[in-house]
């Protein structure tokens, strides 16, 4: 290094080692972050305190520094020499001050120190001059030899490179980069050792955050004479600062505290703005990174911050602590990291803002919140993620285990609460990715292992339990596992319900929630239920002790008693466990005499009770069907009196609103009573029959039963009617429930009422039971048929889509009516199977073979006689093979394609609780694959298996005896579609016919059961030329042409590609088209009605590919296909005339058929309306007509079109709104300035002399 450019800091030479205490090991502090280190003490202070801690004495006399390039100015090293120079240039500073200036200085002193610091100065300096005067301090005599260096200039400043030099000397605080007094003692005792640097070595010290932030400093390769080390060259620039007198200074405002500036008047008042040394305080200019700077970063609670917020936030709101980037906050990918972290503090932290981000995101889904819009598209995914961060710490313990469970519940339960309300139906959607993923062999054993510990807390507890109860809810497979999984159930019954019956202080109290976890896993399958028998009897203790009695709070204990009751119920509707009601008769007649005492006052209470003796009394009516049987007999429900029971219980009733799910469950037990008296009492139970009647009639004719019954059916129109106008957005679950406890309610009437017939009763009486509203039951029965919630059975929104669960209880409740109206003398057979048919397409799983029992009612009354008075003709064939029989097969397997699965409903009977495998509806994904509910085209199902006849269920297991022809079966479905459509038709029943579509398609499938068939010389054998079957299916089609005086269907908000899907799958409808297309070429032969089906998908409401496939790959077919416009499938023409086609090459196919085909009926229509509409632009609308493709198609149609053709394109006309016109009227141009306008057209073209007659004429 050449002497000019030598370094200002002059060599640097490690002192002799002296003799310390071996290093303390170190130990880390409990929380797994360093201790504290206070700043009450100086750092004089605490470096003293480590000193004398360590016993090392500090060396009184300095290392001899051998000479350097660089030079120093001589100076003194006696300390009262510096004191003495800064006194004299601080009373130097002060006398130059102006009063305003000092008195300024003297405030800010007292703000820093405080009021008492003159006197603290006052008693230093008079005791540092006492200790003077008595020799106390030891001053040198002579100064310490130091070896003076000549100054050699760095740069041209040499005035600021001595001024330097000399504060230096002078100055008591050292540089920067020295050993600094401040030093924790922790660290003082350390060796320091250099490493052995070549050459090119450069060395970069790393910046050490949060605050203040230091620039890396690059150290220079060392010199060659190998006796120093060089720390660095200094090539900053170095603001000139003059030397002269002594000038007042100029007074900057005060810097922002915590800044580089800040801590330089603070700490380092006398060091120069522009020190190098100080440079490490200098905020870091980094280059910015355009995706940190993006990313969408959160703070500790969870709340995203903005990025222009996140750039200017201090560090010392902690934020600043995780990768390299200037921007306050945590990324996602942060927060994943951290979430890991070996720091049990760290991770805790990140997992509680993982959580309290999964709970925003849930948030914004739902709309309460936004600014998150960076992961919209993305909360799924972002939901699995934080899920598998939450499992994978769930077995630590302590906070970290307490926050993982958090972030579980959190994207289990809380990311949809009011889901979680819903019960009795599976919640498995594909859409729910977090929960689908899980792995629950990973994470169960893991929630068996906490309950089993008992060391969680009780929150902890109570969000494990809700995931459970999710988890339980979301499918039957994911409730089968948890059941099957070793100790979970037995350790939460342990852990939440089998404390010590004496509560304490310390000890927790039983917790409900548990129970409804039975209830919930129990009604999932019939496999659970025998498993959660074992942990019924534990159960018994809540009944033994009822609340009146209990050492826990009455709501408490009322709560438990009514879970445990449910939990029995459940069972029971399997058949299991009816023992129970022998084995504990003593405290279960407690119980009946406690809910019948003023004493309780739960309505809830007192419904689970009716409910459990409706199950129980089911179980008695066949006791062959229980598991085991005979667990419970019809003798013992009489000898326990509980009929009696019930009806003491109506005494304590009123009218109100809050009695009528009270109500509900005692009808039910007085119907199940009268029901299991017709089996099992003498002469068809009529003795207990009239008993119970007398007890009953009166009230629903004056008394408290007619009210709740008119309170039902009012309330049920008005929940109707205010579930029509919610305002978008709102939940519409309240209104759900509520309408299923009025259906429940105003059902179990019916079911009384139906139970109060004699046996073998299937006439209508003279006189009715006892008075029901029958007019008003009858109307409000048909607005439920239109019921707009119907349409959640297909519905895709997440919130709302289990919510059919609701429904239920109204298509119970349509079952019911449809008995009891057939009991009605005023019911006639037309109504009844209107009724009928209306009521099939709203039945749901569970309900299939009531479904059966009515499908098997309306084919009886499909007979010769009836058919003739609905005007249908019948040849004596259809009979003689059977009838309806032929068809049967087909449509049991339509209500019924799963013979496995069997869903129990709310009313347990005793014929299915045997068979019942669930209580629980399937979720809407599942739905599909169910038969019920049936779809409007039903009536079709034998059709759908006949062409899946190689993979048909029903074709592999038909009845012995079966020998029907495809023609003998299309006759059948095609007489019941005929029945069908004519008896809704009747009875306007609009919104049950089948759509236009819909008919359009079952049609269609007549005619392709020949496709892929071996075609022979005999056509007769092909099911579409029978005559009974052609004549069947222009009578169904014929409702649905453009000449109908009035539409027989509601109009279809689905298309021929949407109501295909149904039974085509992933099959595109175009597919089915093109096959469709080609059979009709191959074997058709111009069948009028084939012919007809080949245009509604080449309407303008379907792609250009359907038009294009017929007019073109096809467009030799198109001179058979003669159908008149009035015989054209559609509801307005307008469907295939507007929007006029654009499509050059569409165009190009109806002018080619125009000109070279001798098109016929409605496709001339066609081809003229857009060949016509190109042409003039008087038919044209708006922009869509161009001049040069009108000169273009003109000039063809007139060299190339016999005279007919010329005409008709030359005079046709259409209104543009309003009606079509249709030929001959569409040919008649009366309008005088079309007719001009055209003529000036066409004399611009040069065609006046082939034209204007025509024109003229028109």
């Amino acid at each position: 290094m050449s002497q000019n450019n030598s370094s200002l800091v002059g060599s640097v030479f490690e002192r002799k080692s002296t003799s310390h205490s071996s290093p303390k090991i170190f130990t880390p502090a409990k929380a797994g972050f360093p201790a504290a280190q206070h700043r009450s003490k100086s750092a004089f202070a605490r470096n003293l305190e480590g000193v004398r801690k360590n016993g090392a004495s500090r060396p009184r006399e300095a290392p001899t520094i051998t000479s350097s390039a660089a030079t120093r100015p001589s100076g003194s090293s006696d300390p009262n020499e510096w004191r003495n120079q800064v006194s004299r240039e601080n009373e130097q500073r002060v006398a130059s001050m102006t009063d305003e200036e000092r008195e300024r200085e003297r405030q800010e002193i007292l703000e820093r120190f405080g009021a008492g610091v003159g006197d603290i100065l006052k008693k230093v300096k008079l005791a540092r001059e006492r200790q003077a005067a008595n020799g106390h301090i030891d001053l040198p005599t002579t100064q310490d030899p130091v070896n003076v260096l000549e100054p050699v200039p760095i740069t041209a400043r040499e005035d600021f490179v001595n001024e330097v030099a000399s504060r230096r000397l002078s100055s008591p605080p050292p540089p920067a980069l020295s050993t600094s007094s401040s030093r924790p003692a922790s660290r003082a005792d350390r060796k320091l050792r250099f490493a052995e640097l070549g050459p090119g070595d450069v060395h970069v010290y790393e910046s050490a955050p949060p605050s203040p932030r230091r620039k890396a400093l690059a150290l220079p390769p060392p010199s060659n004479d190998g006796s120093t080390i060089s720390l660095g060259k200094f090539s900053g620039t170095l603001a000139p600062i003059p030397v002269h007198a002594p000038v007042p200074p100029k007074i900057d405002p005060d810097p922002e505290e915590g800044s580089a500036e800040y801590i330089r008047r603070r700490y380092f008042p006398d060091a120069p703005t522009n020190d190098p040394n100080l440079a490490w305080m200098q905020d870091s200019v980094q280059p910015s990174d355009d995706k940190s700077a993006s990313a969408l970063r959160f703070d500790l609670s969870g709340k995203p911050i903005p990025p222009i917020v996140s750039s200017t936030l201090p560090t010392h709101l902690g934020l600043h602590h995780h990768a390299e980037g200037t921007h306050a906050g945590y990324t996602l990918e942060d927060m994943f990291l951290l979430s890991r972290s070996t720091v049990p503090a760290q991770r805790a932290t990140m997992l509680g803002v993982l959580a309290k981000v999964a709970q925003r995101i849930s948030a914004m889904l739902k709309g309460e919140i936004d600014g998150m819009e960076d992961i919209v598209g993305k909360e799924e995914e972002l939901r699995k993620r934080i899920f598998a961060a939450g499992a994978e710490a769930l077995s630590e313990r302590g906070s970290v285990g307490a926050r993982a469970v958090e972030v579980v519940w959190q994207c289990v339960v809380g990311w949809n609460e009011e889901i979680a309300t819903i019960e009795g139906v599976e919640m498995d959607s594909p859409s729910d990715l977090a929960i689908n993923s899980i792995q629950l062999d990973f994470f169960l054993p893991q929630v068996a292992v906490l309950f089993s510990q008992g060391e969680i807390l009780e929150e902890t507890k109570l969000q494990l339990l809700a995931v459970l109860h999710r988890l339980a809810q979301q499918s039957n497979g994911y409730a089968e596992t948890i059941v099957s999984t070793p100790r979970l159930v037995e350790s939460v019954v342990q852990c939440l319900l089998l404390m010590p019956y004496a509560p304490t202080g310390i000890s927790s109290l039983p917790e409900p929630l548990a129970i409804e976890l039975l209830i919930t896993l129990g009604s999932a399958s019939r496999k659970n239920a025998d498993a959660l028998q074992v942990s019924a009897d534990a159960l018994l203790r809540f009944i033994t002790f009822l609340p009146s009695s209990s050492l826990y709070p009455h709501a408490l204990a009322t709560s438990l008693l009514t879970a445990t009751l449910r939990f029995y119920t459940v069972l029971a509707n399997y058949g299991l466990y009816s023992h129970i009601a022998t084995t504990a008769v003593e405290p279960l007649t407690q119980l009946g005499q406690y809910i019948q005492s003023d004493a309780c006052t739960s309505q809830t209470l007192m419904a689970a009770w009716l409910d459990l003796l409706a199950a129980w009394m089911t179980c008695a009516i066949d006791p062959h069907k229980t598991t085991p049987d005979h667990e419970i007999l019809w003798s013992q429900i009489i000898g326990w009196g509980w009929n009696s029971e019930v009806h003491n219980l109506e005494d304590r009733l009123g009218a109100d609103e809050r009695d009528w799910p009270v109500w509900a469950g005692v009808w039910k037990v007085h119907a199940v009573w009268l029901e299991g008296a017709k089996v099992n009492c003498v002469r068809g139970g009529s003795g207990e029959r009239m008993e119970c009647l007398d007890i009953i009639k009166f009230g629903f004719a004056e008394g408290k039963e007619r009210d709740v019954v008119a309170g039902c059916l009012e309330a049920i129109k008005q929940s109707i009617s205010e579930l029509v106008s919610l305002p978008p957005g709102q939940s519409n679950l309240p209104h759900l429930r509520a309408i299923a406890n009025y259906a429940n309610t105003l059902g179990a009437v019916i079911r009384l009422w139906l139970a109060s017939f004699p046996p073998l009763s299937d006439t209508p009486l003279e006189e009715p039971p006892f008075p029901l509203p029958f007019p008003q039951i009858t109307d409000l029965c048909a607005s439920i048929t239109v019921y707009p919630s119907w349409t959640l059975l297909g519905s895709s929104d997440k919130s709302t889509r289990n919510a059919y669960v609701y429904v239920k209880p109204l298509s119970e409740l349509l079952l019911n009516y449809l008995q009891l109206s057939r009991r009605l003398p005023s019911t006639s057979k037309e109504l009844w199977a209107a009724q009928a048919f209306s009521i099939l397409s709203k039945l749901l799983p569970g309900d299939e073979e009531s479904a059966l029992d009515i499908i098997a009612d309306i084919c009886a009354l499909v007979m010769p006689q009836w058919a003739d008075l609905l005007g249908i003709q019948t040849p004596p064939t259809i009979w003689d093979r059977g009838g309806m029989s032929v068809i049967k097969p087909f449509v049991v397997h339509s209500v019924k394609p799963h013979v496995d699965t069997f869903i129990g409903t709310s009313t347990s009977m005793p014929q299915t609780i045997s068979t019942v495998t669930t209580l629980r509806l399937p979720s809407t994904t599942a739905l599909r694959t169910f038969g019920l509910p049936l779809s409007s085209e039903w009536t079709f199902a034998p059709l759908n298996h006949l062409l899946h006849s190689g993979t048909s269920e029903v074709f592999k297991a038909l009845p012995v005896g079966w020998d029907a022809s495809e023609v003998e079966i299309g006759r059948a479905s095609l007489l019941m579609t005929r029945i069908r459509h004519e008896i809704l038709h009747h009875y306007s029943l609009k919104n049950q016919v089948l759509t236009r579509e819909e008919a359009v398609f079952g049609c269609m499938k007549v005619f392709m059961l020949e496709h892929g068939q071996v075609q022979t010389t005999d056509s007769t054998e092909e099911v579409f030329r029978d005559q009974v079957v052609g004549r069947f299916m222009g009578d169904v089609l014929k409702s649905y042409v453009v000449s109908s005086p009035s539409s027989v269907a509601s109009p279809s908000t689905a298309n021929l590609e949407q109501v295909a899907e149904r039974f085509l799958g992933p099959t595109p409808f175009y597919q089915y088209y093109t096959d469709f297309v080609a059979l009709y070429d191959a074997i058709s032969f111009s069948h009028p009605l084939f012919a007809s089906l080949l245009l509604p998908p080449t309407s303008m409401r379907y792609a250009l590919d359907y038009r294009k496939h017929l007019w073109n790959d096809f467009g030799h077919i198109l001179k058979t296909v003669q159908t008149p416009v009035e015989e054209v499938i559609c509801e307005d023409l307008k469907e295939y005339m507007w929007p006029i086609e654009q499509d050059p090459q569409m165009i190009s196919f109806y002018l080619r058929g125009l000109l070279k085909q001798p098109l016929q009926g409605f496709v001339r229509l066609i081809a003229l309306h857009h060949i016509a509409a190109s042409i003039w632009s008087d038919i044209s609308t708006g922009s869509s007509w161009g001049e040069d493709r009108a000169t273009k198609l003109l000039r063809a149609v007139v060299e190339q079109g016999d005279h007919d053709v010329v005409r008709e394109v030359v005079h046709y006309q259409q209104n543009i709104t309003g009606t079509i016109l249709l030929p001959p009227h569409c040919f008649v141009l009366s309008d005088a300035t079309t007719r001009a306008s055209r003529l000036d057209f066409v004399t611009n073209l040069g065609l006046q002399a082939r034209l204007h007659g025509l024109l003229l004429a028109a």
